[in-house]
């Protein structure tokens, strides 16, 4: 009896991008994860996954980029072609594989996923004082990173996120970004001292201890003279802007001057006219007196009343006179 022949076609649907990292984290503390991706891969989108046993093709989609669900958040970065994924209050059952992932939507063609493991325990064996750190372009930034006694031999790192180039203890000296220098004395911290900064230095980092790592975000701002050639250029434009809303408030106060004075010329010349024609008339008195025997040929009453002389007044045109 022929057995019949079985094959079996096993599918890749995972694409690695990166070697897993494993992040050494505290309980009850916040950290924020870059992932980085393609920038053929703007327009896809985005998640953060999660799987106890270490399995993608089971793992539970926790948040979508530039939304929050529960403790998470996933922000989207394009200009930068990266993505963050910030968890709030970890505890030591978020423990577990994540995947940072990028949807390609193809029925045979995989999402492309970094997957990271999160280690978090109340005693972190590597750690760091500060995870965000900034510097102004042209100085220099440190950043201190402590480890537990059982990596106290381990090989100690700075490397850098996007491209996951490496400093180890010593000093390194690049062209075309600063002077990166690491110094362990063995008490349970190294340090990593980068001088000489420049713009290119931003961005995400991971500080090592064997194959523990944890991020550091670092923000690089302008040079100081580049502060204080902004600074003094603003205080120009503002000098301006004021000395422009003097010179408007004085024309606009002027205009209104002139106008005030102009109404009031007017009006003196309105009262000078006014004056002139009053001028212009004379006043002229006729007085009529009878004597007390032309008077008595009347009436008694009317000569009671007539004794006293009366006056009439009369307008004449003085310039008609004149003329």
């Amino acid at each position: 009896m022929l057995c019949p022949l079985i094959v079996i076609f096993f599918v890749q649907s995972i694409e690695w991008t990166r070697s897993q990292k494993t992040l050494s984290l505290q309980t009850g503390a916040s950290v924020t994860v870059p992932c980085h991706y393609d920038l053929k891969y703007i327009q896809h989108k985005k998640y953060w996954c999660y799987d106890a046993s270490s399995a993608y093709n089971y793992c539970r989609i926790l948040a979508y980029a530039n939304t929050t669900q529960e403790k998470v958040t996933v922000s989207d970065n394009p200009a930068q072609s990266l993505f963050t994924v910030s968890m709030r209050d970890l505890q030591k059952e978020n423990s577990g594989a994540y995947w940072c992932a990028v949807e390609i939507g193809g029925r045979y063609e995989p999402d492309v996923i970094e997957q990271l493991y999160l280690r978090v325990d109340s005693d972190p064996a590597v750690s760091v004082l500060e995870s965000r750190v900034s510097g102004a372009e042209g100085s220099s930034v440190s950043v201190q990173c402590l480890y537990s006694a059982a990596y106290k031999k381990e090989v100690k790192k700075w490397c850098r996120s996007i491209d996951w180039t490496c400093y180890t203890v010593g000093r390194t000296n690049t062209s075309q970004n600063s002077a990166v220098q690491i110094s362990d004395g063995g008490e349970g911290s190294f340090m990593v001292l980068m001088t000489g900064l420049k713009q290119t230095d931003a961005g995400w980092y991971w500080c090592s201890a064997g194959y523990l790592q944890v991020p550091v975000h670092l923000i690089i701002s302008g040079s100081a003279t580049r502060r204080w050639i902004t600074a003094v250029t603003l205080a120009v434009l503002v000098g301006l802007t004021l000395l422009a809303g003097v010179a408007v408030w004085t024309c606009r106060k002027r205009h209104k001057a002139t106008e005030r004075n102009q109404s009031k010329s007017k009006e003196r010349t309105a009262d000078r006219e006014h004056c002139d024609a009053e001028m212009d008339l004379a006043y002229s008195s006729v007085i009529f007196s009878g004597s007390k025997k032309q008077l008595g040929r009347s009436d008694p009453e009317k000569q009671q009343k007539s004794e006293d002389p009366v006056t009439y007044s009369t307008l004449t045109d003085v310039k008609q006179n004149l003329e």
